[in-house]
C-alpha cells in the first residue's frame, strides 16, 4: 500500500517537474542558481561589424566590471550573483539574428537579453522578444517606428531619431547669415532613413533650402557621381546621413572632387578615432558629427567608462560601446531595484524607475522612450573630438 503510494507520488512530482509546475521548483531553482545568464546576437562579421564589434566590447566590459566587484545584487535570493554572456554572430543578416534570439529564448532559456546592433536588427528581434515577455535595452535602436508599436517590454537607450538633429537644426538657426541652402545626401538604411525624415521639416522652419536630397545604397563606396552632382548645387552646408563606413569613403572623395562646403556634417565618423580620424588625417579636420556620446559629459563615470575601455581593448570607444554599456547600467540597476530576477517584476520597474548613467539620467515612458533627451554636436579639433553646441555642454 505504501510503496504504490509512493509510486504515485513520484510519477507524480516527476509531471509537475517537466511541467514546470512541481511544489516548491521555484525555490529549488533560486535556491541553486549561481549566475545570471544574458544572450544576445551581434554583427561580428559583414557590414555592420565596425560598429557591432564596439557594442560588443561594451557589453563585455560592463560584464567584467560587475563580475570584478561580485556580481549584481539579487535581493530575493540573498546575494550577489556573476554575470554570464552567451553571444552568437548574426553576420549582419536580420533573418540570422531573429533565429539567433529564438534560439536564445527557447533553447538557451536564459535569464535576460542584449540587443544587436542597429535600427534595422532591433526593430525585427523586438517582435521576437515581445512575444516571449523579455525586457531589453536597444542599445542602438534609435529609430522612431520602433518604440510607436506599444511594445511593453522595450526600452530606449540612444537619442530617439527625431531629436538626434535638434543640436544641429538649432545650430544653423544661428549660423542663418553663412548657411542659406543646404545638401543631404542619407544611406539606405532605417535609422538613417528616419533621421533625415526628422531634419527636413526642421530646415523648412529654419528658413534653409534643401539643394540637393540624395540617397545612396547601404554600404556606398563609390560616390564621385553623386558628389559631383551635389557640388554643383552649391550648398552652404552638406550634411551625411550615414553609418560607417561609408562616410570614410565618402570623406575622402569630397576631397578627390575638391568639393569644400562651408560646413560638413556627418552622423557617425569621428566618434571612431582610429577607423576615422586617424585613417583621414586632415582631411577629417573641422568635421562636425551628431554627439551621441562624449567622455567629457558632465555625468559620474563618462570619464571612467573612457578609461577603462582604452585599458582593455587599447582604443578608444565609440558612442556604440558607450551605448551597449549605459543600457546595461539602467538593465543592472532595474534588478537591484526590482530585486529579483523576474522579468515581469523587472520591466516593472524599468516603467516606474529612475536611472543613473554616462549619459545622464534615465527615466520611461509608456512606450519605452527615455524622457530625458540631450542632443549635442562635436567637431574634429586638432585631430580631436570635442563637444561644440550647446554651449551649455561644451
Amino acid at each position: 500500500m505504501f510503496s504504490a503510494f509512493a509510486g504515485v507520488r513520484v510519477w507524480l512530482v516527476a509531471v509537475l517537474i517537466a511541467l514546470g509546475s512541481a511544489p516548491g521548483a521555484a525555490l529549488a531553482q533560486g535556491g541553486s542558481k549561481n549566475e545570471i545568464v544574458i544572450g544576445y546576437s551581434i554583427s561580428l562579421t559583414g557590414r555592420f561589424s565596425t560598429e557591432a564589434t564596439e557594442v560588443h566590447r561594451g557589453y563585455q566590459l560592463w560584464a567584467e566590471a560587475v563580475n570584478k566587484q561580485g556580481g549584481i545584487a539579487v535581493k530575493d535570493l540573498g546575494r550577489k550573483l556573476p554575470v554570464k554572456l552567451v553571444h552568437y554572430d548574426d553576420s549582419s543578416d536580420t533573418n540570422n539574428a531573429i533565429r539567433n534570439y529564438e534560439r536564445l529564448i527557447t533553447r538557451e532559456q536564459v535569464d535576460l537579453l542584449f540587443s544587436p546592433w542597429g535600427s534595422g536588427h532591433n526593430f525585427a528581434i523586438s517582435a521576437v522578444t515581445e512575444k516571449y515577455k523579455y525586457p531589453v535595452l536597444l542599445s542602438t535602436a534609435a529609430a522612431d517606428a520602433i518604440f510607436g508599436r506599444g511594445f511593453k517590454y522595450i526600452f530606449e537607450t540612444t537619442q530617439l531619431a527625431s531629436n538626434m538633429y535638434n543640436g544641429l537644426a538649432e545650430y544653423l538657426v544661428t549660423m542663418k547669415d553663412q548657411i542659406k541652402t543646404v545638401a543631404i545626401a542619407y544611406e539606405n538604411f532605417l535609422f538613417t532613413q528616419s533621421l533625415r525624415t526628422a531634419l527636413l521639416p526642421r530646415l523648412e522652419r529654419a528658413g534653409i533650402k534643401v539643394v540637393a536630397d540624395e540617397q545612396y545604397p547601404l554600404g556606398g563606396q563609390d560616390f564621385t557621381s553623386l558628389l559631383t552632382k551635389i557640388k554643383a548645387a552649391k550648398p552652404d552646408a552638406f550634411v551625411a546621413i550615414n553609418i560607417m563606413p561609408s562616410s570614410v569613403y565618402l570623406t575622402r572623395q569630397m576631397a578627390e572632387v575638391g568639393f569644400k562646403p562651408k560646413l560638413y556634417a556627418v552622423n557617425i565618423g569621428p566618434m571612431f578615432k582610429e577607423e576615422f580620424v586617424q585613417k583621414l588625417g586632415d582631411i577629417s579636420e573641422g568635421i562636425v558629427e551628431n554627439g551621441f556620446w562624449h567622455p567629457d559629459l558632465p555625468y559620474e563615470g563618462a570619464r571612467a567608462f573612457f578609461d577603462a575601455y582604452v585599458a582593455r581593448f587599447k582604443k578608444t570607444p565609440s558612442t556604440d560601446a558607450a551605448y551597449s554599456y549605459r543600457g546595461n547600467q539602467i538593465l543592472q540597476q532595474a534588478i537591484e531595484q526590482a530585486g529579483t530576477l523576474d522579468r515581469e517584476k523587472i520591466t516593472a520597474t524599468l516603467h516606474s524607475g529612475k536611472f543613473t548613467t554616462i549619459l545622464g539620467p534615465y527615466e520611461y515612458d509608456q512606450n519605452g522612450i527615455n524622457k530625458h533627451q540631450l542632443s549635442f554636436l562635436a567637431q574634429i579639433q586638432k585631430g580631436e573630438r570635442v563637444i561644440v553646441w550647446p554651449t551649455e555642454v561644451a
